[in-house]
This record gives structure tokens, sequence and C-alpha cells, in this order.
């Protein structure tokens, strides 16, 4: 099928072709950025900064379609400014909501960006994006098997508990960092061809998310896969259902065998082993266990309608409860958890719609709602409103939206103009018919 991609494109005029390769450039350095996340503030944040401003040079529209991501996450921070006033005294606090209304600013930008001009941008931030994903798996495989000792001594940060961590401080972090580009890869290979250089970095990042031993990046990238596996079967037709069929049984193969040969190195067999189980000690069974901390966190958010404020819950038991949700009500009160929650599941339920609408960008919409799909599904076990590339992956979806909404105004004006002109041409050959037959009598 050929898409008339008409207007998606930037203007000519050599201002316009500045400014617009000067967004490219900020949007694939903020994005390759995004894996070293070990300080905050980290070098992402800064850049999304230059990115914003490379957004107005090159005058990114704002869309009307985008005003639900802007109020929702307005009507979160405003909430959580009156929970703060709890609070304030807390520096760790002031900090906490201040990230989360920029990171919240981001994904608006993000929204902005990827509603015009779509294919090229995406394709820019992918490339980006897989590169980010590639470093922070070779950082975690350097790590895990202490190869940074014949490098540098003093990179032990890089693992954290026999884990790899990367440049992120937590290895659940990395395990949710590398999932959409996998998603992203994978679609690739089943909608285009297998590229050896891809297979090598895709093969990377998978052992990189193998040995974060994050379970729930390991159950949501199962998900992710299984999800994108049938929406793509759905959606397509004849020769790419024949590369799906048999893309899924070469890659659960290729899976065995990488995951077979990493489980013979007795350091990576040892965790897996250890980690391999439904649930731990530490998420039940005793004081102080995720679960029991997350029902306290529900008495207390009953307790608590204007919220306890940015880190009051942590302060008081001296741990968190690892459920975004849960600490959204608690730091932003009930308005702003509302706001939130109300947020997710508006991006779930209108993305939903959106997979089975035919445009040049659909299956990478599908690639990228599948891998939001397991970031929120995450959030119940792990807190997931910092993680910058949630913020990317939401403004990512909500541009995309709006692309599609513009991709068929277009289609549907460019048919109106082509109805109108068939109407014209049948009316001005009804008028000549007449004069042809009085022609003919004469």
């Amino acid at each position: 099928m050929r898409f008339d991609l008409a207007g998606a494109r930037p203007a000519h005029h050599p201002a316009s072709r500045l400014a617009d390769k000067l967004l490219h450039v900020t949007l694939y350095i903020c994005i390759l950025s995004s894996f070293f996340v070990y300080i905050e503030p980290a070098p992402y944040e800064f850049i999304a900064v230059i990115v914003g401003l490379a957004c107005i040079v090159a005058r990114v529209p704002f869309s009307p379609i985008i005003l639900p991501l802007l109020i929702l996450l307005l009507i979160r921070d405003a909430s959580g400014t009156f929970a703060l006033l709890q609070v304030i005294d807390n520096p760790d606090s002031v900090r906490f909501l201040a990230i989360s209304f920029y990171l919240g600013l981001t994904a608006v930008m993000f929204a902005c960006l990827f509603a015009q001009d779509t294919e090229r941008r995406f394709a820019t931030m992918r490339s980006a994006y897989g590169a980010a994903a590639v470093i922070a798996a070779l950082l975690g495989t350097i790590g895990f098997f202490d190869l940074h000792f014949h490098f540098y001594p003093g990179l032990e940060a890089l693992a954290f508990e026999e884990r790899a961590t990367g440049a992120f401080k937590d290895p659940n972090v990395l395990g949710c960092f590398l999932i959409p580009v996998l998603m992203w890869q994978i679609k690739n290979f089943i909608m285009d061809r297998v590229r050896p250089l891809e297979l090598l970095a895709c093969l990377l990042v998978f052992i990189g998310l193998l040995l974060a031993f994050s379970r729930a990046a390991w159950g949501t990238f199962l998900l992710a896969l299984i999800m994108q596996t049938y929406f793509l079967f759905v959606t397509q037709t004849g020769r790419e259902r024949k590369r799906i069929v048999f893309f899924v049984v070469f890659s659960a193969a290729a899976a065995v065998v990488v995951l077979a040969a990493l489980l013979s190195i007795d350091s990576v067999r040892d965790v897996f082993l250890q980690r391999a189980v439904l649930i731990e000690e530490y998420d039940a069974g005793r004081s102080g266990s995720r679960f029991v901390l997350q029902a306290i966190g529900i008495r207390e958010m009953l307790d608590h309608p204007l919220g306890m404020g940015p880190w009051a819950f942590s302060r008081v038991y001296n741990l968190v409860q690892h459920n975004t949700y849960l600490g959204t009500f608690l730091n932003h009160g009930w308005i702003g958890g509302a706001a939130y929650l109300a947020l997710i599941l508006l991006t779930l339920g209108t993305g939903f719609r959106f997979v089975w609408v035919r445009t040049p960008y659909q299956t990478s919409f599908i690639g990228t709602y599948v891998a939001f799909f397991a970031l929120a599904v995450e959030g119940l076990v792990i807190d997931t409103d910092h993680f910058r590339h949630f913020y990317l992956l939401i403004g990512l979806l909500w541009g995309l939206m709006a692309a599609t909404v513009n991709f068929r105004r277009r289609q549907w004006q460019a048919s109106s103009v082509d109805e109108s002109d068939m109407a014209d041409q049948d009316q001005r050959s009804s008028r000549r018919q007449p004069q042809r037959r009085a022609i003919v009598n004469a």
C-alpha cells in the first residue's frame, strides 16, 4: 500500500532546513545520553532543554490532540504541590516534585515533536535509542563479569548484588530500558529484513536484559513480545504473516541457545537459579516486604486524601512500597493519583484503537504501544514514575496518535478532492452530451 505523505515534511527554506538539522542532531544526542542516569541530574536533563530550544527554533507546533497529556500531568503535579507543603522543609521532597514536573514537560515536548515529520524523527530517535541500549547492555555485561578490572578498576557500580546495572542505579531500570529497543528491532526483522549488524546489536541487548536478572523486566518483555507478535499477525497479510511464523520459531530456538550458553557459566547459573522464582522472601512473608508495605501504603493513602508528600512514606517506614500508582497517590494525593492513573488508562485505551489504523508508521506504533504497556504493568511492582524512557514512550505514543489523526485527515481531504474532480468531470460530460446529440441530429 502506498501512502501520500504530502505535508508531512518540513519546508525547504534554507533556514528551515538548518533548524530541522539542529533538531535532529540534538534529539539524537539527547536520546543517546539516556543510558547514563547514575548521577542526577543526568546529562539527559540538560540536553533535553537544548532539544526544547531546538523545537522552538524549528517552530514545532502544539497539537490540540496532545492536550489530555498536558492537562493530566499538570493536574498530577498541581495536586503534588499541595501535598509537598506538608514536607516542604525536606530538599529531597522538593527535588522529587521538580523532577516529576520537568519529566512531564519532556513528555509533552516529545509528543509535539513526533506529531510532525514523524517517520524521519522516529528513525532518528530509534537509532539513538538503539545505540544507547547497546552501550547500556555492554556496560552491564562488563559489570556483571567483572571485566572492568581489566580496563579501569573502580567501575564496580556497573553491577549491583550480582546483577547488571550498567550506568543506571538499579538493575530493574536497565531491564526496563532495553525492552523498547528489542520490540522495535524485532518488528524490523519481521517487516523488513535481518541485517547482521542489527542482529548483533539485538543479541547484545538481549544478553543485557538477561543479566539484569529483573523478573519484572523478563515477564513484561515476554508479554510485550506476545502482544506485538499478535498485533503484527492480525494487521498484516500473506507474506508478512509467513515471516512472523518463521521468526517466532527461529527466535525461540535462538533464545534457547543463548540462554543455554549463558547458563553454562557458573556465575550466571547461580544467580539465575536464585532469581527464577515468582515470589522471593523480600516480596512477601516478613515485615518490610514488598506486598506488606503495599498493604500499609493503601492504609496510609486512605488516611491522607491530600497525600503524605513526596518521600514521606519512605521516611516513616524507611522503605518504599514499589508500586508506581500507589506511590503517586501517596506523593501527590488522591487528585494527583487519579489524574496519573487516568492518563495511563487513557493512553492505553486510546492507543489500542490506533493500533489498527493503517499508516506508514503503524508497525512502529505497535512496537511502541506494547513497550509502554509492559512499562505500565511493571509499575505495579516497580517505581517507574521517574524513568526517563517512560516519559519518552508516553510522549511518543501521543505524538504518533496525533500524527495518525493528521495523516487520516490528509487522506480524507485528498479523497474529497478526487471525488469533487470526478463529480465536475461527470457534470461537464453531461452538459456536453445534449450538444453532441444536437450536432448528430443536424
